[in-house]
């Protein structure tokens, strides 16, 4: 079955005029924005960048990119979808601009976004999602807890930003994971004058939004121009509430694999549809939503707080680190497991073992809310 790296090196010849913008080039330039363009693609206030030049200074620094031998979320993924988009008729004539990434550890943010300029009248802003980094996975847990993350005020404050920029153009706006959550965010919150010229918002896996926000006035403004896009089996877009309307798309990856956007299947100038959603997913989102309801709302922060300290005590700022070395974040993390409050601890190791068992699932190996059950004291 093909995929966005399919559709690009074989449908790429196809101009925007001969086959219009679709919901496949959207997860396109939410997957291009992961791509470490900074000091690429220019800042705001600077003259745009054709694409293919933007990818000829790229890989004039970099190594030039083999095809992967599996379309997967890793750099070399990144960048070969880059060089095929920098070869194609479809996408090498387009704009690259106003390039803004800003990485904070201690204040819990990761935030990027770009503007690919589709053609004289249509903009799309793309927001990057949670990436590997710890610091991405923390804001999007404090979705549950927080009114506002600071990277949907950052989110809010760009396209804002873009729309008074570019005022006589079409907005599009979308993103991947997280960078899905950001879009809905910014457009639902945006002056009226710029809200009314948002073509499309699209959500391609993207966390939802506590009630509220979904009873807003500005949300309802922009609900049917929202695209929210999910596989079979997923959970990431399962986070907090939705209001139900999402396409379900098939993927060739299994369970939490199915996240990644590189994985979802592609026939012609759509994806394949599935009916619902999978078992697996309608299962973890319940256990998710248990687990964050059963913690009192003065409790949540602080749980969030404590549980990425943890995860970072052992030097990790990856979540690819911590998989590497369990055993060294379950040693890391035990000095200040055993001094935490009881029903902070136990707050966390109920995730931890929630983690562990989706990890189960998954046909992983976790082992780390064992070992801390084991060895930590029950009475404190």
């Amino acid at each position: 079955m093909d995929s966005v790296l399919s559709y690009v090196e074989w449908r790429g010849d196809l101009s925007l005029s001969q086959s219009p913008f679709n919901e496949v080039d959207n997860l396109i330039f939410s997957l291009l924005c992961y791509l470490p363009l900074e000091g690429v693609v220019p800042s705001p206030g600077k003259r745009k960048i054709l694409l293919v030049r933007a990818a000829e200074k790229y890989f004039a620094v970099h190594p030039m990119p083999e095809r992967p031998q599996k379309a997967e979320h890793a750099g070399s993924t990144f960048e070969w979808l880059f060089y095929r988009m920098a070869v194609s008729e479809r996408y090498r004539k387009m704009y690259l601009s106003d390039m803004v990434s800003v990485t904070e550890e201690d204040g819990a943010e990761q935030f990027a976004a770009m503007c690919i300029h589709m053609d004289r009248k249509n903009i799309y802003a793309a927001f990057r999602g949670t990436a590997d980094k710890l610091v991405g996975w923390k804001e999007d847990f404090l979705l549950s807890c927080l009114s506002e993350i600071p990277s949907q005020k950052q989110a809010l404050l760009y396209l804002t930003d873009i729309g008074e920029r570019y005022p006589g153009a079409v907005l599009h706006t979308g993103g991947h994971s997280k960078g899905g959550n950001l879009a809905v965010y910014a457009a639902a919150k945006v002056p009226a004058a710029i809200q009314d010229r948002l073509g499309s918002v699209w959500s391609n896996d993207g966390p939802g939004f506590q009630k509220k926000f979904l009873n807003s006035r500005g949300y309802r403004q922009i609900r049917g121009r929202i695209r929210a896009i999910v596989p079979e089996s997923s959970v990431v877009g399962m986070l907090l509430s939705h209001d139900n309307a999402y396409e379900i798309v098939s993927s060739s990856q299994i369970g939490l694999m199915q996240h990644d956007g590189f994985s979802w299947e592609v026939s012609g100038t759509h994806f394949v549809q599935k009916e619902g959603l999978s078992g697996q997913s309608i299962l973890m989102d319940m256990k998710i939503r248990d687990w964050l309801e059963s913690i009192p709302d003065k409790e949540k922060r602080k749980t969030i707080d404590t549980l990425f300290e943890l995860l970072a005590a052992s030097g990790a700022t990856t979540l690819t680190e911590i998989r590497k070395g369990k055993l060294k974040v379950a040693a890391a993390a035990l000095p200040q497991m055993a001094q935490l409050p009881k029903d902070i601890r136990d707050n966390i190791l109920d995730f931890l073992i929630l983690v562990e068992q989706l990890s189960i699932r998954l046909g992983m190996e976790s082992r780390i809310s064992k070992t801390l059950k084991s060895i930590m004291p029950q009475d404190q």
